[in-house]
């Protein structure tokens, strides 16, 4: 039996009179805050904790619809989109204070790119957006059975026909189909985090879909039937579950083919991938705990006692593990899985981890006259750059210069196997006076251009770069 119990005594986590915002400290250091939202399982007061601070509470809001799933955070908006307890989609909005039910239409498929727009299949077979401009609809010739809205506003629809599968790609609020690909019969698709691969499992054969130009990958058979898919990030590996198999196998995107086993001793019932690439979750049939695999190594950290739902257990920002033990939730440190925080009575609550930075005191300069060349910065309120994610920090907060001689964190754009496209992709990147370089790895042979910025002193940082740079990107840890 896989577990690990551990006990941990620490006071209560809930505040007796919650206030109905916080405003975060003024050393809150550069780029979004970590941060975790709370709703009750059954609904009610929705509450935003600082990470890993969880007895600090940012933000609240009276009532909210229970929570079942999350389909996307548009930190533009600020607002959060999920599926409600009865399936309907709802969004809880951080500026507005509070939580909405957009339709009461029987609705499925429910997904969301980034939480703006909100896609799903309604009762007739029709395709609706929800979204800030209003509703779209559109009716497919075969019934739809699964969407995929891409980064680019694109929107992938998958239909079954009598000799297999369809895609159509359509580009909203246009109901015209753009382009199409025809599949065996599909039983199971992953799109990955970066949105430029469709992964479809038929039967035995895993294949690839370059969701840009519609083509085909070539396929890879395995031996028994696939049961479960799961992506990196950047889609560079896909990790594979089949039919009674006790193994995860790992699938190279680059090489498209197999190119190692994870042997775990027991079937793998679920699969949950870290939104930042560092570790893959395994639930193992018959066991309440998760099989922690660094993905750096692809060797296993060990098992934790945990319950598996739609919110737990997860990977948080700074690599602790929440897990549900009994009534409490714990954050264990994931390369340890040594206990580090317990939240007691937390398992009643529903749990999500997001990064934001609005939920910071707002800077007084901004409800302030604009102002004009001359004007001194001393004119300017006290206290506007304690505010400003991309300012300079308060004199009061020190820089760590021995962190700065650490190889620090790493803007990745892409990882290619030829080096000609990997410099015109470089020469395009551009954040302030910096303009992304090519390094190459050897992986099994090969060799592999990644386009790269940094390193960077902070996770913060990076993830500021990358930002900015507008392009799909990932941050790890450690230099090029």
């Amino acid at each position: 039996m896989l577990a690990l119990a551990f006990v941990l005594a620490c006071k209560g986590d809930r505040p007796a009179d919650a206030p109905t915002r916080t405003a975060l400290s003024v050393q809150t250091p550069r780029g979004p805050d970590n941060l975790v939202l709370r709703i009750a399982q059954k609904g009610g007061t929705a509450r935003v904790y600082a990470y890993p601070r969880l007895d600090t509470i940012v933000w609240s809001a009276p009532s909210a619809p229970a929570p079942a799933r999350i389909l996307g955070f548009d930190d533009e908006a600020g607002e959060i989109a999920y599926v409600d307890g009865r399936g309907l989609p709802a969004r809880l909005d951080f500026r507005q204070g509070g939580a909405t039910t957009l339709t009461k239409a029987k609705l499925t498929s429910l997904v969301s790119n980034d939480g703006s727009a909100i896609y799903a299949i309604a009762a007739d077979g029709a395709v609706q957006r929800f979204a800030e401009s209003g509703t779209w609809k559109w009716k497919p010739p075969l019934t739809p059975r699964a969407l995929f809205p891409q980064p680019d506003g694109s929107l992938l629809v998958l239909a079954e026909r009598k000799e297999g599968s369809v895609v159509w790609r359509l580009r909203p609020p246009s109901t015209d189909v753009v382009d199409s690909a025809v599949l065996p019969r599909v039983d199971r698709a992953l799109r990955t985090q970066v949105g430029d691969r469709l992964y479809l499992g038929a039967e035995k054969e895993l294949t690839g879909l370059r969701t840009r130009t519609m083509e085909r990958t070539q396929s890879i058979r395995m031996d028994e039937p696939i049961e479960l898919l799961a992506a990196t990030p950047s889609g560079d590996r896909v990790f594979v579950v089949i039919k009674g198999d006790s193994a995860i196998h790992v699938v190279d995107r680059y090489q498209e083919k197999e190119t190692g086993a994870i042997e775990l001793r027991r079937h793998v019932g679920e699969l949950r991938m870290d939104p930042l690439g560092r570790y893959l979750l395994a639930r193992p049939e018959g066991v309440d705990s998760a099989i922690v695999i660094a993905l750096a190594t692809n060797h296993i950290v060990g098992a934790v006692a945990t319950g598996w739902r739609a919110d737990l257990p997860f990977v948080a920002p700074d690599g602790g593990i929440a897990v549900a033990q009994g009534p409490d939730v714990y954050v264990v440190d994931g390369e340890s899985l040594r206990p580090r925080t317990r939240v007691r009575g937390g398992a009643a609550d529903f749990w999500y981890p997001f990064r934001w930075t609005g939920f910071r005191p707002r800077a007084a300069a901004l409800d302030q006259p604009v102002e004009f060349a001359g004007v001194p910065d001393t004119a300017r309120v006290a206290g506007d750059t304690a505010a400003r994610p991309d300012s300079a920090a308060p004199p009061v907060v020190a820089r760590d210069t021995t962190h700065r001689a650490a190889p620090g964190w790493t803007v990745s754009f892409a990882a290619l196997l030829v080096a000609d496209r990997a410099r015109e992709l470089a020469s395009q990147i551009h954040v302030g006076d910096q303009t992304a370089r090519v390094i190459t790895a050897s992986r099994d042979g090969s060799t592999i251009y990644r386009v790269v910025l940094g390193p960077y002193a902070t996770r913060e940082e990076a993830e500021r770069v990358g930002r900015e740079s507008r392009n799909s990107y990932w941050v790890y840890e450690g230099g090029p």
